[in-house]
């Protein structure tokens, strides 16, 4: 058995990989409560018991040390009469984002540590190796100032990441070999997401290799439809798709992996309105919104077609008029009314108030209705009436109707940038996954991707196939999240989309493994050797 310790784990993207390839993972840790959730009901799930033989952590890295770690993990059921004396290999991701790119620095940004702290967890620990996973861009970020370094050496401002990481872990008598680039889509996911990779190995162990790719030629690789096509439309399930049913990740006890036959979890889907249903079918299968913006001033659109898409055109078209009408009429019928409060405060309140007589604006005003939604504000159901009345009147005159349907169709070289945010609201990141070919990297925030087939957002059991979870894997916790709230809260789309693909994962892991396998062959030839 082979034991690892998992640092940033998130939800467990890593994990699956890991323990996959074979090892078991004594101890994880992250500072998130919300995927401390889901990662200890998945881990219980596999028979990866808190406290018997695993252990996870909710702490800062900062928090923790290398005695504590072992501690620990010597505390649990299964070594309280046989002491783990070392860990095998310890993964880790810690965010870099703090660091330069391109000359951009905050050296006050708190993540510039973690990578630091994660070499010290390193050295205090001394594993057999070390995998280190990050963002691509990891390659050409510079060192801030003030950089405390574990081994005490001095670097220069503006030193490269991957160059102090080279001799710290060289410091502390690691073999590292540069850092890699692996794209996940050439290990049988579905998916064009590259990782910076780093392996270091013990200078008193056999040097651990980078995986090599299983899939090199574009018709080999895994598409988006076969790996979510029977979530929507009955295609039949084989191949990649019937693997994460089946399960890949074994239990801890009987090394069978745990299959899902009754029902995807997570496939809750998104509810859009007519407008935003109308403007993603604007797209085809691997268009973005640049496609559609060049689609559009070409060949012109005939907004007819769309009229949800049009109504919502036509008012964010005239949402500058609309506000100053609005602004107008509230001075003349309450004219203290948002006084006061500060100009940014006071503009708040004009918007929401203007989006409720939108509401409104093609059914007319029920009593009812106007009652729930004017609860807890300042206008009164008659006042708000007054205001209606006086909106129908002065709305959307400084461009029509009329104007806009012409420009869209007759005239479609002279639309302007203007229009095309009212009509696209803005969305350069949005595209339309193509279901024959891999998807693009998964994000944290769903609306940037459209569904290959469907007007609509992929739900998180479909970006967790298109990562490659295992359908018995289940996120837990809030759907989404926004505002500040994104601050704090990592919600089951986040978890989905911070993690590393579990191929991906195993790929890396089982290399480390046939490493150990080759140490402890070594090991074992030098003590038979010493024996006689």
């Amino acid at each position: 058995m082979f034991y690892a310790i998992d640092l940033f784990c998130g939800a467990g993207g890593f994990s699956e990989g890991i323990m996959q390839a074979g090892f078991h993972i004594v101890y994880s840790s992250d500072r998130s409560a919300h995927v401390k959730e889901t990662y200890e009901k998945r881990h219980k799930q596999l028979g990866l018991i808190q406290g018997i033989n695993t252990h996870f952590e909710l702490s800062d890295i900062r928090d923790l040390n290398g005695n504590k770690i072992l501690s620990d993990i010597n505390n649990l059921e299964m070594f309280k009469d046989n002491r783990l004396e070392e860990i095998d290999v310890i993964f880790g991701g810690p965010p870099c984002q703090g660091f330069s790119i391109a000359g951009k620095r905050d050296k006050d940004d708190p993540r510039n540590t973690l990578f630091r702290e994660y070499l010290r967890i390193i050295n205090e620990i001394k594993p057999k190796y070390v995998v280190m996973e990050n963002v691509e861009g990891l390659l050409s970020m510079e060192l801030n100032t003030d950089f405390e370094s574990v081994s005490g050496k001095k670097y220069p401002d503006n030193s490269l990441v991957t160059e102090v990481l080279h001799q710290e872990l060289d410091a502390l008598k690691y073999n590292v070999d540069p850092i890699r680039v692996l794209n996940a889509s050439d290990f049988g996911v579905p998916q064009r997401r590259n990782r910076a990779i780093l392996i270091a190995s013990r200078k008193d162990a056999v040097k651990a290799q980078y995986p090599v790719p299983i899939t090199k030629e574009p018709s080999e690789k895994v598409t988006v439809m076969e790996a979510i096509g029977d979530l929507f439309s009955g295609q039949e399930l084989s191949g990649y798709a019937a693997d994460l049913q089946n399960g890949r990740t074994p239990h801890f006890d009987n090394g069978m992996p745990i299959p899902n036959y009754f029902g995807a979890y997570n496939q809750e889907t998104s509810s859009h309105t007519a407008a935003v249903q109308e403007r993603f079918s604007l797209f085809s299968q691997g268009e973005s919104t640049k496609h559609v913006i060049k689609k559009i001033t070409s060949e012109g659109l005939d907004l007819n077609e769309y009229p949800n898409l049009f109504r919502e055109l036509i008012f964010n078209s005239n949402s500058s008029h609309n506000l100053s009408e609005l602004k107008q009429a509230i001075h003349e019928l309450k004219p203290d009314l948002y006084s006061d409060l500060s100009e940014k405060e006071g503009n708040k309140k004009y918007k929401s108030l203007l989006k409720k007589i939108i509401k409104f604006w093609d059914t007319g005003l029920e009593d009812k209705k106007v009652r729930v939604v004017l609860a807890n504000t300042d206008i009164s159901p008659e006042e708000f009436a007054l205001l209606y009345d006086q909106c129908k009147k002065s709305w959307n005159k400084s461009y029509t109707k009329e104007y806009i349907h012409d420009l869209f169709m007759n005239k479609p070289e002279k639309i302007t940038e203007f229009f095309l945010d009212a009509l696209l609201t803005r969305k350069d990141s949005r595209i339309r996954i193509n279901g024959a070919g891999t998807a693009p990297t998964m994000l944290t925030l769903p609306d940037d991707f459209i569904h290959p087939v469907l007007n609509r957002i992929l739900t998180v059991r479909e970006m967790a196939r298109i990562q490659g979870f295992d359908d018995s894997f289940e996120f837990v916790g809030k759907r989404t999240t926004g505002g500040d709230k994104r601050k704090d809260e990592v919600p089951q789309y986040t978890q989905v989309g911070n993690a590393v693909p579990p191929l991906l994962a195993y790929a890396i892991a089982r290399e480390i493994k046939q490493a150990l396998i080759e140490t402890t062959e070594e090991e074992n030839t030098r003590e038979e050797q010493l024996a006689t």
